[in-house]
């Protein structure tokens, strides 16, 4: 999508993801996050959680990749990059659990050189529609390029 494409307060409803206890080894691991109430039942059985949880990153990394799958091309050709992710982890969530997301486009701006800003707030939930995560996510678009004159 082109900056042009992004419709102020439009909303999207992305898939859903259930995150498996791979996934949050493997996250885990992979970012250095090794608090045993990711990776040790045995220890997370002891505390309010009662089981283990998933990272809070993970949730937001999962939802900004339900948003990559959403089939109108967010991050497609006139995607430049990610600028920004902020977000709030309001519920655990754990492996077993399914993840999906309400996007709004809720501010767009131009910036010069032919490109925006669009900003995307997200609320992410589980499968019991409780709502674990929110925040936003700013990418840099381009614009819709000019078709050259013919000659």
């Amino acid at each position: 999508m082109f900056f042009e494409d992004f419709e102020l307060g439009r909303e999207y409803t992305t898939y859903g993801r259930t995150l498996t206890d791979a996934d949050v080894v493997i996250f885990a691991s992979m970012t250095g996050a090794v608090n045993p109430l990711f990776l040790d039942e045995e220890y997370a059985k002891r505390t309010r959680f009662g089981s283990r949880i998933a990272p809070g990153l993970l949730t937001m990394s999962t939802v900004l990749g339900l948003i990559y799958q959403l089939p109108q091309g967010f991050f497609t050709e006139g995607f430049v990059a990610l600028v920004e992710a902020r977000g709030s982890f309001l519920a655990s969530v754990k492996p077993g659990d399914t993840i999906s997301s309400r996007v709004k486009v809720s501010d767009k701006k131009e910036v010069g050189g032919g490109r925006g800003l669009v900003t995307l707030s997200f609320q992410a939930f589980n499968q019991g529609g409780q709502k674990v995560s929110e925040g936003e996510f700013r990418i840099m678009v381009s614009r819709r390029p000019r078709e050259s004159p013919s000659a």
